[in-house]
């Protein structure tokens, strides 16, 4: 896919944002924490969460740590029935977050592929991906830009990069004011999470270890992502002059099958771990669910994994909730060391962890 002229001022502004954010520890709350911490604002909690968000503050005017949201967050909040708390958990994301959130999921390993892909080729001037999963809490659900309109390109370049500058800038409240309620998915989670019981159900007698879980959910999710792993080789290839016209459909799905089989094998046998670590860090939560036959999927569950993908991920810690926290640490997933994310669920703890990382 070409880049266009907004593409490329759009990875420029999220590169420049990256690098600032470089030296800054990130510090992702769930959305538990961040309804504490606005309870703590208002003077309506314990004194640890008030004690947690005065480091928090201190931390991020020392330019020591900052904590984004990401798209679950934003959801989560937006399932906040009182619309006077919701604005109020917006303001204070505003401020801890530095108006940051993660690019969505699918975009981050989008952008995981693509690096271990062109990385695995041979290219070496590559931006890292640390710079390349940051974005603004106006385009937290994915970007979108006005386009075919009634101008010549250069003039309508010049329209989409005002309406992207106004939107980059703008705070998460005033976005949350301007949506007013918002449809809610709650149902829809809990309709998915009712066929994977069913699923796990039907095939149970067949799981024989955890590994053999961790094989399936890895092809599982590769599934979905083998056409983008086929754009990027396709891009690439017109890059170094290899090609000179699209593949043909049979072509190109013959690509997205041998892509598919190549993350999937990497992911079971531990070879790419750490480039592909979405896919990774999904693969064995839903995996270890699986595992535990006398655990079933809840809505929350799904929730709860794309907080830890994001979190563990990208984090130096994440603050989360009992049962979680415990899943991530468990011996066979040992998530939290994979990655070097302090994990806790306790208040205290995270007030240890958030001392330390300010310094």
């Amino acid at each position: 896919m070409i880049a266009t002229a907004i593409d490329m001022y759009v990875r420029r502004a999220k590169i420049a944002l990256g690098e600032t954010l470089a030296e800054r520890h990130v510090i992702y709350l769930d959305t538990r924490y961040w309804i504490l911490l606005r309870k703590a604002n208002a003077d309506l909690d314990s004194t640890s969460a008030v004690e947690l968000l005065g480091l928090l503050r201190k931390g991020i005017a020392a330019g020591r740590v900052f904590c984004p949201i990401s798209e679950t967050v934003f959801l989560e909040l937006m399932k906040q029935s009182d619309p006077v708390s919701r604005l109020a958990t917006a303001a204070l994301i505003d401020e801890l977050s530095l108006g940051v959130t993660l690019v969505g999921q699918d975009a981050r390993i989008g952008t995981e592929i693509a690096y271990f892909l062109r990385s695995r080729s041979g290219q070496t001037n590559l931006h890292p991906v640390k710079h390349l999963i940051w974005s603004k809490h106006s385009y937290v659900l994915g970007m979108v830009h006005p386009t075919n309109m009634s101008f010549d390109p250069e003039a309508e370049f010049e329209i989409q990069k005002a309406v992207f500058d106004l939107m980059w800038t703008t705070p998460l409240r005033d976005i949350i004011k301007t949506i007013g309620n918002f449809p809610t998915i709650e149902i829809e989670f809990r309709r998915i999470a009712e066929k994977l019981n069913a699923d796990v159900a039907d095939n149970a007698c067949y799981l024989q270890s955890f590994e053999q879980a961790y094989a399936d959910e890895a092809r599982g999710i590769v599934d979905l992502f083998g056409g983008i792993a086929v754009d990027i080789t396709v891009s690439m290839a017109f890059e170094r002059g290899a090609i000179s016209e699209q593949p043909t459909p049979a072509q190109c799905q013959a690509f997205e099958n041998q892509h598919k089989n190549l993350l999937a094998v990497c992911l079971e046998k531990n070879k790419a771990r750490d480039e592909l670590r979405t896919l990774h860090i999904l693969s064995s939560l839903h995996a270890s669910l699986r595992w535990n036959k006398g655990r079933k999927f809840k809505g929350n569950d799904l929730f709860d994994f794309d907080h830890a993908a994001a979190a563990l991920a990208y984090g130096d810690a994440f603050f989360t909730e009992g049962s979680l926290s415990a899943m991530i640490k468990e011996r066979h997933l040992a998530l939290d060391r994979a990655y070097g994310c302090r994990v806790t669920a306790e208040m205290d703890e995270a007030i240890a962890i958030t001392a330390k990382l300010i310094g």
